[in-house]
């Protein structure tokens, strides 16, 4: 009997995994879609759902046939320096976006809550806290993830729905104004953002229950959300949310309900919530990767290596938004999240195929 210690349910999962993406959205950077109207945003998921489906097709077939084994587990059974070379891909990955994470709480804490104030250092704290809760494990994850979604998710729909007054359909522009092409290169941008999708090539063995009914439900619920987002930001702001930095929090702090003249805070709250399993999770990750190829070093050891390396990286980056932009590449994140969810679970799926990797199958 096949067991289940350290795995987590499809519903834990994809939740962690939508709460991960969430603060994506939340924290959408009106530099990212320049080339197109945020009208354009609302078909944007047609493509972007599209895309998700195909990148994820070799993790798919993969996992069908080895539902116990992730990319990383396959390719140790072909070559253990292959193994390692493609374990500090997924590490390197996992860790950029980690650093990615903390700097734009870093930029959204220096420029937003508290802009007179250095919050530079107040990253040290948030990577401590973040490391501890990987301390935790994959299942406290899988469980703080649920609990966090019963608070994010009513927070949203209540901001959302103080906001259904202030609605103006008149600041919808025609889709595809400046061709179709910008709405496709962001949805690629928007994918390469989804580090979720590389997530799910290295940690989906850990899951119990229907995934592919779970990968769905995620997708389409996240791009859901997106495109709601998008709509009220665009009715309610028109072009003046292209000027903003954090047009969503800009969102938030319009809304009104009862005695409550902004709920931006409400807004702050999802935020750091969301900021802390993704954090969390990436963390983890990359400390699961290291464990298995180094199993000599204790948890607590890599940890550290890896809180303290996440504190320098990010020290080095905060206080300008120049270094942030640099750091947070649309070029890079295609690359490497096209690199981790598709193009070596590919090669590995075609390795196992032609038999050249015999060592594949040996669990059947």
């Amino acid at each position: 009997m096949e067991k289940t210690i350290g795995k987590i349910s499809a519903f834990q999962f994809f939740v962690m995994l939508f709460l991960s993406r969430m603060l994506t959205t939340v924290t959408y950077v009106s530099s990212y879609t320049k080339d197109i109207r945020l009208s354009d945003m609302l078909v944007q998921p047609i493509f972007r759902i599209t895309i998700g489906i195909a990148i994820m097709v070799p993790v798919y077939l993969l996992y069908k046939k080895y539902s116990d084994k992730n990319v990383l587990d396959l390719a140790r059974e072909r070559s253990t320096k292959l193994s390692k070379i493609l374990s500090i891909i997924y590490i390197l990955t996992f860790f950029y976006f980690t650093v990615v994470t903390i700097a734009r709480l870093d930029l959204f804490a220096g420029t937003v809550v508290f802009p007179e104030t250095d919050v530079d250092y107040m990253l040290i704290f948030v990577i401590i806290f973040c490391c501890y809760g990987a301390a935790l494990g994959f299942e406290a994850l899988g469980r703080s993830s649920v609990l966090s979604a019963v608070l994010v998710i009513p927070a949203i729909i209540f901001i959302l729905a103080a906001l259904v007054s202030k609605i103006d359909l008149l600041n919808l522009t025609p889709v595809f104004y400046n061709g179709v092409m910008p709405v496709v290169k962001t949805a690629i941008d928007s994918v390469g953002q989804t580090v979720e999708y590389a997530i799910i090539a290295i940690a989906l063995p850990r899951v119990n229950g229907k995934v592919k009914k779970g990968f769905f439900f995620w997708l389409i619920a996240q791009t859901l959300i997106m495109a709601i987002m998008f709509f009220f930001a665009t009715t309610v702001m028109g072009n003046y949310a292209g000027t903003q930095l954090f047009p969503f929090h800009t969102l938030a702090s319009l809304a009104e309900f009862a005695m409550f003249d902004r709920l931006d805070a409400i807004f702050t709250g999802v935020w750091i919530m969301c900021a802390f399993i993704k954090a969390a999770l990436l963390i983890w990750l990359q400390a699961d990767i290291l464990k298995k190829e180094f199993p000599k070093l204790k948890t607590t050891q890599i940890l550290v290596f890896i809180g303290v390396l996440a504190i320098i990286s990010n020290l080095i980056i905060a206080g300008g938004i120049q270094r942030f932009n640099i750091i947070d590449s649309s070029i890079i994140k295609i690359i490497v999240t096209g690199i981790t969810a598709f193009l070596i679970p590919l090669i590995i799926l075609i390795v196992c195929r032609k038999g050249r990797g015999k060592k594949c199958d040996e669990h059947q």
